[in-house]
């Protein structure tokens, strides 16, 4: 465990809405790139930190439970909560891309959002109509991910792995949505630049990693899993979004 003294009075959420884990999540991770957040140092309990955020404790404890689950903190029982030793290597993990506002199509961060109203949920349906070989065309396209020999095909085959998700409810209203959001993503060519490139290797490894645990708990049939695993991955998307700018 690690002996260094506690953070620095961090500054309170810039919004006008009360914090969801998502802005709370995306405000620690610009404290680790700052560096007022020192890998290895404990944090403030959930009580001085929502204080210091302008938020509440549940969106507090909820932003830390996704941060525990991705590795990036540690819970130490009758001590505290820690940054992990590499925390800060997590910004490797991500990928760069801006998601500007478009005219004519929704952004990412209106797509990511709308998403985490209703995908989560959708996990329930999914594992009740999955067929066996439908996990093992998705398991195929987790492997085509790791393989995507530019940035566009990267992106294409991810979003193909959500089509096959999207499918397997048998739902043709749900499906009818991933095809508009993919054709929204398309329209704008993902946001991308330099897409003749292939992407970076930890970014394709740790979009591997998070969409297998997807298909892992849908293979289990465990809806619950795949519900907080879904919501995870959407609100880190949306937590993410033009945190470099």
């Amino acid at each position: 465990m690690s002996s260094r003294a506690p953070l620095p009075q961090m500054a309170a959420i810039a919004t006008n809405e009360r914090a969801t884990p998502s802005l709370v999540y995306r405000a620690l991770l610009q404290g680790i790139r700052e560096g007022s957040m020192v890998p290895g140092a404990k944090l403030p309990n959930e009580r001085d930190l929502a204080q210091q955020l302008g938020t509440g404790r549940t969106a507090v404890r909820s932003a830390l439970a996704m941060m525990e689950r991705q590795g990036l903190v540690r819970r130490q029982v009758g001590s505290g909560t820690y940054l992990t030793d590499d925390a800060d290597q997590v910004f490797g993990r991500m990928d760069e891309t801006g998601a500007p506002s478009h005219d004519e199509v929704p952004s990412l961060a209106e797509i990511a959002e709308g998403r985490l109203l209703f995908e989560p949920a959708m996990m329930h349906l999914v594992v009740s109509r999955v067929q066996d070989g439908e996990i093992v065309e998705m398991r195929r396209s987790l492997d085509q991910i790791l393989e995507a020999p530019t940035w566009v095909e990267f992106k294409e085959r991810i979003y193909g792995l959500h089509r096959q998700i999207f499918a397997s409810t048998k739902n043709k209203f749900l499906m009818q949505i991933m095809g508009s959001i993919l054709d929204d993503r398309r329209a704008v060519l993902f946001d991308g630049q330099d897409n003749g490139k292939p992407a970076p290797e930890p970014v394709r490894r740790q979009t591997f990693n998070d969409l297998k645990a997807i298909v892992d708990a849908i293979a289990q049939r465990n809806g619950a899993h795949a519900e907080k695993l879904v919501s995870d991955h959407l609100m880190r998307t949306l937590a993410t979004i033009n945190i470099w700018q």
